[in-house]
């Protein structure tokens, strides 16, 4: 074999391979990284309905609930029970809620107004006439009746609005739980006093 032929050979032969890293895939991490950022914040996005969380905020639970009242009712209820309040009750209990004198007992941190929902609905629709012992202190006034000059909606909105106004907090009080009062007692004449009232299974 000739010197040409052996030089011609060897120039034709592929150079032998390079081991190591090739740099075209070194943008492949990087891309799938941002791929998967992206789709992860986009489906949490789509899956997340509000950012106000009801029960994890920094409300009490009670004003939760009455949130929660509100809104079911429109958005009205407190804000209906603050008006009827202030047209047939404040001039006696005062917009304190604190009563007057020895004749009319405050709302303020009273158990009546924060006990059994139906006793307080049957209080403000036949009223009261007689003695009361509110947080100690006896009192000898008497309380129209409403039930026929407020709707079952008025009287479930007021009784919800004091049940929640001056620290008081209780559950809101339903309409149909005033009309349930209504068809079990139907009567005319008020309460006669925590006497009567005592006598019920509240």
């Amino acid at each position: 074999m000739s010197n040409d032929f052996k030089a011609d050979k060897i120039a034709r032969e592929k150079p032998d391979p390079i081991e190591g890293v090739s740099a075209r895939w070194l943008p492949v991490p990087p891309l799938l990284l941002t791929l998967f950022l992206g789709f992860g914040i986009t489906y949490l996005w789509m899956q997340t309905d509000s950012l106000q969380f009801r029960d994890g905020d920094m409300r009490t639970p009670h004003e939760v609930r009455m949130a929660l009242a509100s809104e079911a009712g429109g958005g009205s209820l407190l804000e209906l029970g603050e008006t009827v309040y202030k047209r047939n009750c404040q001039a006696c209990h005062q917009a304190t809620g604190l009563g007057l004198g020895a004749a009319f007992p405050p709302l303020a941190g009273s158990s009546w107004v924060t006990g059994p929902p139906s006793r307080l609905s049957a209080i403000v629709l036949y009223g009261v006439s007689g003695e009361i012992e509110v947080e100690g202190t006896t009192y000898r006034g008497a309380m129209p009746s409403f039930h026929n000059q407020l709707s079952d909606d008025e009287i479930a909105a007021v009784a919800t609005y004091i049940r929640s106004s001056w620290g008081n907090q209780a559950d809101p009080v339903e309409p149909s739980l005033v009309a349930e009062m209504k068809q079990q007692f139907e009567r005319e004449k008020p309460w006669g006093g925590q006497a009567e009232l005592d006598q019920q299974d509240w």
